[in-house]
């Protein structure tokens, strides 16, 4: 049975073709279903259009990572080489002036000058030093808040340890000179609460800052790993889209994008370059370095120890404070530190040879005793004109001359190690143009790599 249609019959004798017929429908456009069925469409547009915006953003974000991570090595590099450095070497500076002033008012009493010229122009001079390094030490720790305290103490004791000497001034040839030079020394040296312990409290509590420095994060390899996280995703963009753009395109190669990647592998190499010199240098400069130019000012401190020591030694005859054991403590500590006394070179001998020669005067000294035993109101200067000789001398073979050229030697070594660890430092802090390179390489990424991917977007709307 024929099913009934509700149109009109044409008219007989209407030609086939006028007759009316109803066309199939239209084919769908994939865009419009998407949209009709309220899902975003995953077109080639589309697509390139995400790459484009994740290049965009990783290597934005690649470039800031890299550029962060140079910033705050550099200052915390400035830090270790502008403050915690200086700090240590101004601190031991004061130590080793003080020792020296000791040192000089001590060889003041034994050679007999001291009723007619005082302590001498070497106290005075050493006094002075001691001061400006105290106040260069006050500058550099200004921002440490546990170090004022101790330095307004440092200065007050030196203060009293110079009215001492003073005192002993005032005594001329008698019993109250010797006696105030002994007190002012017992002062400097006694143990935990003396000046030099107090110096030593503070010069190991910025060693320590100047390590906890080195093993910081941005000097670290740590800090690498953000950079490289976004350089990994930069990497994989461009991969990605250049494996769809020849794809969907035909296209064998993006020379934009090739660009965009060429700037990355030189970022990447740069950025660990640097990274890997700022760690070896940091660890370089804070550890062995920063080390060294200590141990260096701490033997000049001890060979003036040695002959201050044995100087008031031979003054009071042997009461009082044991400064024989003082000696004895100073020579102990430059024999424990040979691997730096080897490395010291000195015109026509050695350090280690002139180390060892003060230990032998020194054991000659004591062998020829005190000399007589003067009367409580006599003139305190040893009566023995060859012992004075052995110990104030300025012969190689008296104390006094081997410890003033070991101390030349590390004067000049201490002044070489500290210029080689602030050029470390230095080197660390560098950015080795980095600081220019960065955005430079940052906008080689970004400009070629959206405009090759603009290319292909535009060619796909022009039927490409």
């Amino acid at each position: 049975m024929t099913p009934r249609t509700t149109g009109t019959p044409a008219p007989a004798g209407t030609p086939a073709a006028a007759v009316p017929t109803t066309a199939a429908p239209a084919a769908a456009d994939p865009k419009t279903a998407a949209k009709a069925a309220g899902k975003a469409p995953r077109t080639t547009p589309y697509r390139v259009r995400l790459l484009a915006v994740f290049l965009v953003v990783t290597a934005v974000l690649t470039a800031a990572m890299s550029w962060l991570r140079v910033d705050r090595a550099g200052a915390e590099t400035d830090a270790l080489r502008d403050r915690h450095l200086p700090a240590v070497v101004a601190l031991d500076q004061v130590a080793e002036a003080l020792t020296e002033a000791d040192r000089a008012a001590a060889r003041a009493l034994v050679s007999g000058a001291f009723p007619l010229t005082g302590p001498g122009t070497d106290y005075q001079e050493a006094v002075k030093i001691a001061g400006q390094a105290l106040a260069d030490a006050r500058e550099r720790l200004g921002g440490v808040r546990s170090a004022q305290p101790e330095l307004r103490a440092v200065d007050g004791l030196i203060i009293e340890y110079a009215g001492l000497v003073g005192v002993a001034q005032s005594g001329g040839e008698g019993p109250l000179a010797v006696a105030g030079i002994v007190y002012a020394s017992d002062l400097l040296h006694a143990e935990n609460t003396g000046i030099l312990a107090r110096l030593g409290e503070l010069r190991d509590a910025e060693l320590a800052a100047l390590r906890d420095g080195r093993d910081g994060f941005w000097t670290s390899a740590a800090a690498t790993v953000p950079f490289r996280i976004c350089a990994g995703a930069v990497f994989l963009v461009l991969v990605v889209g250049m494996w769809y753009l020849r794809r969907r395109f035909h296209r064998h190669v993006n020379p934009f994008l090739v660009v965009a990647m060429a700037a990355l592998l030189a970022l990447v190499v740069w950025d660990s370059v640097n990274a890997s010199r700022t760690q070896h240098r940091v660890d370089e400069a804070a550890g062995a370095g920063a080390t060294r130019v200590t141990e260096l000012w701490q033997a000049r401190t001890d060979v003036h120890r040695v002959v201050g020591a044995e100087s008031l030694a031979l003054v009071t005859r042997g009461l009082g404070q044991d400064h024989r054991a003082d000696a004895d403590a100073a020579l102990r500590e430059l024999a424990a530190s040979q691997a730096v006394l080897a490395s010291v070179s000195v015109p026509g001998g050695d350090v280690v040879g002139d180390i060892a020669a003060m230990r032998d005067t020194v054991a000659a000294l004591r062998a020829q005793g005190f000399g007589p035993q003067p009367a409580t109101d006599a003139d305190q200067t040893p009566q023995n004109p060859a012992t004075v000789r052995l110990l104030l001398g300025s012969d190689g073979n008296a104390l006094t001359g081997l410890a003033v050229r070991a101390d030349t030697a590390f004067t000049t070594a201490a002044a070489e190690a500290r210029q080689d660890t602030e050029h470390k430092l230095a080197e660390a802090g560098s950015d080795q143009g980095l600081g220019i390179a960065v955005p430079l390489l940052g906008l080689a990424m970004v400009l070629p790599g959206a405009w090759g991917f603009w290319l292909r977007y535009r060619e796909y709307w022009s039927g490409g």
